[in-house]
């Protein structure tokens, strides 16, 4: 009877021991752990590779922002320039006065000024020139470009009517430029225009 009685309190005391402590839940193993939710064990590494995917998504959306953006100012400012180089090597000595205003509108900074010091001597030489020429730009490249400055090499054809000479063919000037472009309030404008020598051999 004893012994029998030892036994059962070996058989307690192990059961005791083997339990969890008081508010802890008991740890599953066998079928119980195979049970398991499978969303519970690959919640966390799920977590963590939508949380790269969307980083690398946004710093590609905005590198991608960002090229775009200097796409498009790399157009606006090869519109620009065309036309106001194009602009710059057009006069008709029969309206100078409109002619020099559509100069001084495409222009600003130390260009700009040069052209507003243009006197009526000046005015006056040009239009006894009796020349109209036209320009247009053939080929142009942007070669450097931010969102306030930009430079621009154009190739132009600048067709040359004499009116002094009435019976020769207009004649055919082809010249290459450099121009520098400054943001004016959104507007594009040439601050310098140079003509760029070409050699020939």
């Amino acid at each position: 009877m004893i012994d029998q009685v030892e036994d059962a309190d070996e058989a307690q005391d192990e059961d005791e021991a083997a339990a969890p402590p008081e508010g802890e839940a008991a740890p599953l193993s066998g079928d119980a752990a195979r049970r398991t939710p499978w969303w519970r064990r690959y919640a966390l590494p799920a977590v963590a590779a939508l949380v790269l995917v969307v980083g690398v998504f946004l710093w590609w959306r905005a590198a991608t922002d960002d090229q775009l953006s200097l796409a498009d100012t790399r157009d606006e400012v090869l519109i620009a320039a065309t036309q106001n180089i194009e602009t710059m090597n057009t006069l008709d000595y029969r309206e100078v006065d409109a002619g020099l205003a559509a100069w001084m509108d495409v222009t600003t900074g130390t260009l700009h000024d040069q052209l507003a010091q243009v006197g009526d001597d000046e005015r006056q030489l040009l239009a006894d020139q009796k020349k109209i020429s036209t320009g247009k730009v053939v080929d142009a490249a942007v070669f450097a470009v931010d969102e306030e400055k930009a430079t621009v090499v154009a190739s132009v054809e600048v067709t040359v009517q004499d009116d002094a000479k009435p019976d020769e063919e207009p004649s055919l000037k082809r010249n290459r430029f450099t121009a520098d472009l400054v943001n004016v309030d959104g507007e594009w404008l040439l601050e310098s225009l140079e003509q760029v020598a070409v050699n020939i051999s």
